[in-house]
């Protein structure tokens, strides 16, 4: 069996949050229930869960975390990611030869219709500072 990060997501509209990761995954909820829906991937290895949240009716969800992210292996893996995201048209926001987290990457960032966070990105080279610049993952 293969090892799968897990994630539980509290969500507004369970049925907009649906769409949105079927686009982001490039495949369908492996799950759906009338409250809740589940992606088991093996690419990326994840099990995200969708669970409809009754008292996020209208307002923002208590964020515990910063973002959430998809590492990509190489920079092929990257540039097919970016185009078929591209082809969606979920408004991804690129960053290019970023450095951030000690690291020189490639990086599309989106947000789900709960306003978490998504850096899809490929790691292009190691840096010795922190950023070079504000972004998403180590604004200054």
């Amino acid at each position: 069996m293969n090892m799968r990060v897990h994630i539980s997501l509290p969500v507004k509209k369970l049925e907009t949050s649906i769409e949105f990761y079927e686009k982001l995954f490039g495949q369908p909820a492996t799950k759906v229930r009338n409250d809740y829906a589940n992606f088991r991937l093996d690419q990326p290895s994840i099990h995200l869960a969708l669970v409809q949240a009754k008292d996020l009716c209208c307002s923002e969800p208590a964020k515990s975390h910063s973002h959430f992210g998809v590492e990509l292996p190489d920079r092929e893996t990257f540039n097919a990611w970016h185009d078929r995201l591209e082809s969606t048209r979920l408004n991804g926001r690129d960053e290019h030869d970023i450095v951030c987290c000690y690291a020189r990457a490639e990086k599309v960032w989106l947000t789900d219709p709960d306003r978490n966070e998504w850096e899809i990105w490929v790691r292009t080279g190691e840096a010795e500072q922190m950023h070079s610049q504000p972004s998403e993952c180590c604004a200054a």
